[in-house]
């Protein structure tokens, strides 16, 4: 994520880097922590009720779920979760019978306060807020991403900024897998790791792929595993440490590189800028850039003296 100069970014001036993807996760993870320490709620739900609470008035079921783009059976299900729970109310509609209508109870309401407090101290233990600029920087960015799915009523939406980013984060992560996979084929771990081993050049120890991309040990070796099947990927070992495998992009690994990337910067044009000024794109770009970047290149510097006696698998 290469900012030119200290003014405020344009939407094409972004790269949208794998430190993007590692914040991306670190926040989708904090965020559902958060959730699932407040809520018996699953995303989708949650997502249903803070839309009714956005609404600030009965709403229609039908246009509900077309305004979240969820099936109706989706829609029924998350309804009926949330009615068991107390937290919405269903009458029909006066002019049609047929039509649900739906409103958020003051208990739905304060579930939505409860679990907004647990998001946000659930980001603030998940980031390194004890420095202060990435304090900042995230509060910045939290608020930017809450902006990215329009609201249907701005002055309640203002209530909760941690709560919108969660869904908003959770719908753009569905659409980047998604988009990812139409385009490539790949899984999104596995776009990930050609990412970044196209950004770092040289070959990568897995163990430490895992861990600077926020993946599974175990998954990582299961991409690569299907990244070699695909010709996209070669692994190589070092001859002091049998057990280390390492992997480096192949030729045709390194084409698929620059389709990843142009995909991915495609869709946060489409789904993530159009949203957001300058400022609150610049927000989400620092949170990769600044605060993931520099706690990653502790981890780099320590793989770099292994690399030149790697011998391929």
């Amino acid at each position: 994520m290469t900012v030119t100069n200290s003014a405020a970014p344009s939407m094409d001036r972004f790269n949208l880097d794998s430190t993007y993807f590692i914040a991306f996760e670190m926040a989708h993870e904090a965020l559902l922590r958060g959730l699932n320490s407040a809520s018996d709620l699953n995303v989708t739900q949650y997502r249903i009720l803070t839309k009714l609470l956005q609404a600030g008035k009965p709403f229609s079921q039908g246009k509900l779920g077309t305004i979240l783009d969820l099936k109706a059976n989706v829609v029924t299900q998350g309804v009926n979760a949330l009615a068991e729970h107390g937290f919405v109310n269903r009458e029909a509609g006066s002019k049609d019978g047929r039509t649900r209508m739906l409103s958020i109870t003051p208990e739905g309401e304060k579930h939505v306060s409860v679990v907004n407090d647990a998001i946000v101290e659930s980001l603030y233990s998940h980031f390194p807020t004890e420095n202060p600029t990435y304090r900042t920087i995230l509060e910045a960015a939290v608020s930017a991403a809450a902006q990215i799915e329009p609201p249907l009523n701005g002055t309640i939406a203002k209530r909760f900024p941690a709560t919108r980013s969660l869904v908003s984060i959770e719908l753009v992560r569905a659409e980047t897998e998604r988009t990812l996979r139409e385009a490539t084929g790949a899984s999104m771990n596995e776009c990930r790791i050609v990412q970044r081993l196209g950004e770092s050049n040289h070959p990568v120890r897995i163990g430490a792929l895992a861990e600077a991309l926020h993946i599974s040990p175990v998954n990582a070796a299961r991409a690569v595993e299907r990244l070699a099947q695909r010709g996209w990927v070669k692994r190589l070992k070092s001859p002091k440490d049998k057990k280390a495998v390492y992997a480096a992009l192949t030729e045709e690994g390194i084409y698929e590189g620059f389709l990843i990337s142009a995909t991915v910067n495609e869709l946060a044009a489409n789904k993530l800028w159009k949203h957001l000024t300058p400022d609150q794109r610049s927000a989400i770009e620092q949170v990769g850039h600044v605060v993931v970047a520099d706690l990653d290149a502790q981890r780099q510097a320590q793989e770099l003296a292994e690399i030149d006696q790697l011998q391929e698998v």
